[in-house]
C-alpha cells in the first residue's frame, strides 16, 4: 500500500500598496553605499587638507548610521520575544546608539559651519 504524502501548500501575501523595499535589498544597496564612500573617503585620506579630513569623518558617521540600521531591524522581533526586560534593555540601547549618531553628526556639523 502506498503513502500519500501529505503537501502542505503556501499563500503568499502580497500587499497591494505598490512596490515595497525589503531589508536584504536595503541592506544591499547600504553595503554598496558604504563601500564606495569608505574607498572614497580612504583615497582622499591621503591628503593632508583640513576640509578633505572633515568630509571622511563626516562620510563614515553617515556610514555607521547607515549600517546600524538593518541591525536595529533585525534585533526587534529577537528582543521582543525575550521578555519585557530584555526588551526595555534593548530599547535603551537602541535610544543610546540613535543619541551617538546624532551627536556625532551634530558635532560634524558645528565643525563644517
Amino acid at each position: 500500500m502506498a503513502r500519500q504524502k501529505n503537501k502542505r501548500t503556501r499563500t503568499i501575501r502580497t500587499s497591494s500598496g505598490g512596490p515595497r523595499i525589503t531589508l536584504s535589498r536595503f541592506s544591499f544597496w547600504v553595503v554598496i553605499a558604504i563601500g564606495i564612500a569608505m574607498a572614497v573617503s580612504g583615497f582622499f585620506n591621503f591628503f593632508d587638507w583640513q576640509w578633505v579630513d572633515k568630509a571622511c569623518h563626516w562620510i563614515q558617521s553617515l556610514c555607521f548610521a547607515l549600517g546600524m540600521v538593518v541591525p536595529i531591524i533585525l534585533s526587534y522581533n529577537s528582543a521582543r520575544h525575550r521578555g519585557t526586560g530584555m526588551f526595555v534593555l534593548w530599547i535603551i540601547m537602541v535610544v543610546l546608539v540613535a543619541f551617538g549618531v546624532v551627536s556625532t553628526i551634530i558635532g560634524l556639523i558645528r565643525a563644517l559651519v
